[in-house]
C-alpha cells in the first residue's frame, strides 16, 4: 500500500515550471526556424517568411529586431 502526501499548491508550481521550460524550448527552435529562413532567403518579406515557417508575422520581426537582420 502507498500513502503519500499530495499538495495541490506543489502540482500546480511544477506544472507551471514544465510548461515554462516546454515553452523556452519551443521558442529557441521556432526562433531558429526564423533566423535560417530570414538568411536563406533574405529578400523575402515577413509575411514570406512566417508562412514557411508557419508561425506569425509577429514571432519574424521579433527575431529580426533580436538578431538584427
Amino acid at each position: 500500500m502507498l500513502i503519500a502526501e499530495y499538495s495541490y499548491e506543489k502540482d500546480i508550481q511544477v506544472k507551471q515550471e514544465e510548461a515554462l521550460q516546454l515553452g523556452e524550448k519551443k521558442g529557441i527552435i521556432l526562433s531558429s526556424k526564423v533566423f535560417q529562413a530570414v538568411k536563406e532567403n533574405p529578400d523575402f518579406t515577413d509575411e514570406q517568411i512566417a508562412g514557411k515557417v508557419a508561425c506569425t508575422v509577429e514571432n519574424v520581426k521579433d527575431v529580426r529586431k533580436m538578431f538584427s537582420i
